[in-house]
């Protein structure tokens, strides 16, 4: 007996070796799950034939023939009949995969029979009857692989939260956690272990109790992290940030604590308090790529160009990023109007995410700097290289914006045309065609591609807006322009340009005290020379002259050319 055990042992291994079965020993949840091949499947004989050296072979070529099941029957009959742990070990792993709970139980209990101390046989039958949703006997295997160690420490519970958290049974999962937790309350990771994995179930009240629980015991430098974000999304945003705050106090030095203080402020949108945290993290590791970058958009965020020149530049000089640190580069000298420095930048980004983005806004700057010409050219051969309907659209779009600057309307609409040919019914071109044919004094040609935006997509506000406003401000189909705006603004509520819009039909209507009370909301929420023209006028012909000079004048100290005040103070004889 024992020279054929010793024979099948080897057999197996040269099996293994010798690529013959295609289950290899990549582990997920516990347990091994290759795929195997299947190549001409052929039927084996039944009833299992009683030779294990031939069963052993059988099996293994069924493994590899995508015979599951035959597999699976052959191997449990072999773990049942032989005192192998190998066997029994190599029929879970085939059961596990074949999704057979069932005979995988039997060969891990066959296995746990043979090796009882086995401690890697033990979680995988816990992660066996998690998926079964057997919560007590999962539970009695873990607990087994915890009263195994010599000594009970935070590792011990580590290594459980690494098998727990790939089971997909959540609620088993969660009854075997927090089991644990709770007979073992004196342990702080036991705790941390059940607060991590009710996190992740979306279980915030029940992850933070467990969480502070934890913390109680022991300061869990990952737990803080973690609290903050239950906190969020219990709505306590201000307490998560205190909360991470006094941790990153209380431990000054520790740098990862600090780096998820910083996140976490950047995931708030509180960018000015996460380029300080970043400030302190970037003093202690001056060449960390990621600090650089992360820093370098921060200053950028901030308008501090020279800062964020500075951190790109090194990030640049250390080889990391080069298509990033060159495309944001370029945009720190569009913000600072150095139009021909940006070009250049964006001109050296010639692989990546932003290449794309890189080359439109060289093309913009192009137009800017008085080469519209060169500038559409560069768009041309853009839309010439294989693109998709989305960056195709993104391209005619902005050609067509470039034209429109140099005044040349009529070559904007031929573009648009163009487009539509290709792209045919496409909403952002018909939109940009539309306000196009407006600028044109075609209020046919904006009313028809507002209508067949609205056939396809009823409740398009900009679409309302912009049909609306025209019909408002261009023709005496005033009652018709107010149905699209109110629909429009009961859509967007908080929208200025909505707001502007709504506000103008009112004073086209006579409702003068609502079109003022709804144009200084939307002059409070957007300071635009259109809306200050609008509010101006209906405050002049209401006889509040003064307080209408007083907002044209205040526009115009932000943008002394703006076309819309400059037409209106004329046409009252104030210019």
């Amino acid at each position: 007996m024992l020279y054929r055990i010793h024979t099948l042992s080897s057999l197996l291994a040269v099996l293994l070796l010798s690529g013959c079965a295609s289950l290899g020993n990549n582990t997920t949840n516990g347990v091994v799950e290759t795929p195997v091949s299947k190549i001409n499947p052929l039927e084996f004989t039944t009833p299992i034939e009683k030779d294990p050296v031939y069963q052993l072979l059988v099996a293994e070529i069924a493994v590899n023939r995508g015979q599951t099941k035959t597999a699976i029957d052959n191997y449990l009959s072999l773990a049942l009949n032989q005192d192998d742990p190998k066997l029994s070990e190599r029929a879970v792993r085939i059961a596990v995969f074949g999704q057979d709970l069932d005979a995988a139980q039997i060969a891990a209990e066959r296995w746990i029979q043979l090796e009882p101390e086995k401690v890697e046989a033990q979680q995988i039958i816990a992660a066996i009857f998690i998926r079964q949703g057997n919560a007590d006997q999962a539970y009695y295997y873990l607990d087994k692989v915890i009263k195994a160690h010599s000594e009970i420490n935070d590792q011990t519970f580590i290594s459980l939260l690494s098998i727990l958290a790939r089971e997909k049974n959540t609620e088993t999962v969660l009854q075997v956690s927090r089991r644990l937790a709770d007979n073992y309350s004196g342990y702080a990771y036991a705790q941390f272990l059940h607060a991590s994995l009710a996190s992740r179930a979306e279980k915030p009240k029940e992850a933070l109790t467990y969480l502070d629980n934890a913390l109680a015991i022991k300061d869990i430098a990952d737990a803080h992290a973690i609290r903050a974000k239950i906190l969020i999304k219990l709505g306590k945003r201000q307490e998560a940030v205190l909360s991470l705050k006094r941790a990153v106090l209380s431990k000054p030095d520790n740098q990862q604590l600090r780096l998820a203080y910083a996140r976490l402020l950047v995931d708030l949108k509180e960018y000015e308090r996460a380029r300080i945290e970043f400030e302190k993290l970037h003093l202690g590791a001056p060449n960390d790529p990621d600090l650089l970058y992360t820093l370098g958009l921060l200053s950028l965020e901030a308008q501090r160009f020279d800062s964020a020149e500075k951190y790109l530049s090194k990030l640049l000089s250390l080889g990391k990023r080069r298509g990033e640190s060159q495309y944001y580069l370029g945009r720190i000298h569009e913000s600072r109007n150095q139009y021909q420095q940006a070009i250049n930048w964006y001109q050296k980004v010639n692989s990546g995410e932003y290449r794309f983005d890189a080359q439109i806004r060289s093309a913009n700057l192009l137009a800017k700097t008085g080469s519209t010409d060169d500038a559409i050219n560069q768009l041309k051969k853009m839309a010439e290289g294989s693109q998709s309907k989305a960056s195709l659209v993104r391209i005619y779009l902005a050609k067509g914006e470039i034209l429109k600057e140099a005044n040349r309307f009529e070559d904007a609409i031929k573009i648009y045309d163009q487009a539509l040919q290709i792209i045919p019914g496409n909403i952002d071109l018909l939109y940009a065609r539309g306000l196009t044919g407006e600028r044109i004094d075609d209020i046919e040609l904006l009313e028809r591609d507002m209508r067949t935006i609205l056939t396809t997509e009823p409740d398009n506000a900009h679409a309302l807006n912009a049909l609306g406003f025209t019909l408002a401000d261009r023709t005496d189909r005033i009652e018709e322009a107010y149905q699209y705006l109110q629909r429009a603004i009961e859509i967007m509520p908080d929208d200025p340009a909505i707001i502007d819009s709504y506000g103008w039909v009112n004073y086209r209507m006579g409702n003068y005290a609502e079109a003022i009370r709804l144009l200084k909301k939307a002059l409070s929420q957007f300071e635009d020379g259109e809306i200050a023209a609008h509010l101006g006028e209906v405050l002049w012909v209401t006889g509040q002259q003064q307080e209408a000079l007083g907002i044209w004048n205040r526009a115009l100290q932000k943008s002394p050319k703006d076309p819309f005040i400059i037409k209106t103070m004329k046409r009252f004889n104030q210019r």
